[in-house]
């Protein structure tokens, strides 16, 4: 009986140094750094990707400077992150996988961003309420987009062939599938926000019934977060910090949506109806699912898109040791196996 009560209280004693050394580790990654790093930050004007306009300001408090780079499109975010010019970004969840295919080995993911950003719109009026109703209708994509790897991999699902699909490819921004659909040049645009948005508080365009960001292959991810791996090998502490203060910027701009939304029209220069709208149905979350992010680089080898198949390699440009250390969760609960 004494040596069950020893074995328990051993036990006990194990469990109580381990929360309390979880505790520990959760209290050192929020203490400022001894001296301060300076960091370049690259960002995109995607409404979900705004809230990343707070993160100067709350990794100050860990005696972080940041420089922010503004971009028109994930692929020169892609370009400069790989290149060493940009410490931390957000980009798509295959820019990654784009670059290892093209050799580029300097880019880690550290944490997910969330979901909901990508859309379809079709003229008002004129819904696809399923999927065969694409058949033969106009469809505007831009090739290596994330929403068009979520329409692709969808659109397979769901027992189409995408050759036999009438694809416009459209070139430039968001803005020439908006034309092109008011034109009736397309009939349905694989797009995202805030374009989207734009047609419908226009009064020219509503959602499809169908619904892209719910594949299998792809999922609904918008966004991952990465840093150089040259920057991250050097000021790991630093990265840790960046990591948690990103956190804490998520949860601020999910909890306050109408600042969120302030912030993204004034640095998007939008009317405050289209960057509310933008946002309305984006889910902010820093789960990295590793298992879709694999998934979607085997589908673009598939299809193409890159010369070859990288999902093999594909978690050595990932880690969850930032994101574990900041959240006391496990790889496992933080997205390993999704």
């Amino acid at each position: 009986m004494m040596r069950s009560l020893r074995f328990a209280a051993a036990v006990l004693a194990v469990a109580a140094l381990a929360v309390t050394g979880t505790a520990r580790a959760q209290s050192d990654v929020r203490s400022p750094l001894p001296a301060p790093v300076k960091v370049r930050l690259g960002m995109t004007n995607v409404p979900a990707l705004s809230a990343l306009w707070l993160l100067p300001d709350y990794a100050a408090k860990y005696n972080i400077q940041m420089e922010t780079v503004l971009f028109q499109r994930f692929a020169d975010a892609r370009t400069a992150l790989a290149g060493g010019d940009l410490d931390i970004t957000a980009f798509g969840p295959q820019d990654i996988s784009l670059g290892l295919g093209q050799g580029a080995k300097s880019m880690v993911g550290v944490a997910g961003v969330g979901s909901g950003n990508d859309c379809l719109v079709v003229r008002k009026g004129d819904d696809v309420k399923d999927w065969k109703a694409l058949a033969g209708k106009a469809i505007g994509v831009g090739a290596g987009s994330i929403s068009w790897l979520k329409f692709a991999a969808s659109a397979q699902e769901h027992g189409l062939e995408y050759p036999r699909l009438k694809i416009v490819n459209i070139m430039g921004g968001g803005g020439n599938y908006l034309k092109a659909l008011q034109a009736k040049e397309i009939d349905m645009a694989v797009v995202w926000q805030p374009f989207c948005a734009q047609g419908i508080v226009d009064g020219y365009a509503q959602y499809a019934s169908i619904d892209h960001n719910t594949s299998k292959t792809v999922g609904g991810l918008i966004a991952v977060l990465a840093v150089n791996r040259g920057f991250m090998d050097k000021q790991r502490d630093a990265v840790q910090r960046l990591v948690v203060a990103y956190l804490d910027v998520l949860k601020f701009a999910q909890a306050n949506r109408d600042r969120w939304s302030r912030i993204y029209a004034e640095k998007a220069g939008l009317p405050e109806p289209v960057a509310a709208e933008s946002i309305r149905i984006t889910r902010l979350d820093a789960t990295l699912p590793l298992e879709s992010i694999k998934r979607i680089s085997k589908f673009l080898s598939d299809n193409g898109v890159i010369t070859r198949d990288v999902s093999g390699e594909i978690a050595q440009s990932y880690t969850y040791d930032f994101l574990s250390k900041a959240t006391g969760k496990s790889p496992a609960e933080l997205g390993l196996s999704q």
